[in-house]
């Protein structure tokens, strides 16, 4: 899942009602063979994308950094595996203020397949 199809999911997903009253940048650095770093920026209900570029220092950028591999954010994504497995189980890290982390749930991976 390239950078831009990602994007695309996390827009399509993306819940406004849920997102209320969250103001957060959110960087999802993606690994693996079509990785890519997306910055995301959610304020009271809207949210904007923005890829980065390979070679961008995302330092500074983001309250919170997500990273996972390509394949992992497939099956979360897909359903196969909850984010809140993925965190507590280590195949996605968390760098930065948890709570934000966990605001993501009901924002992108609840309620949808």
């Amino acid at each position: 899942m390239s950078g831009t199809k990602t994007i695309e999911e996390l827009r399509r997903r993306f819940k406004p009602e849920a997102a209320r009253n969250v103001t957060a940048t959110y960087l999802f650095s993606i690994s693996g063979q079509d990785g890519a770093m997306v910055l995301t920026k959610i304020n009271d209900g809207a949210v904007e994308f923005e890829e980065l570029v390979e070679g961008t220092d995302p330092t500074g950028k983001a309250d919170c950094i997500i990273t996972v591999s390509r394949e992992d954010l497939e099956s979360i994504l897909e359903g196969r595996m909850s984010a809140m497995t993925a965190a507590l189980s280590g195949v996605l890290s968390i760098e930065g203020e948890l709570g934000l982390a966990m605001q993501l749930v009901p924002i992108f991976f609840e309620g949808l397949s």
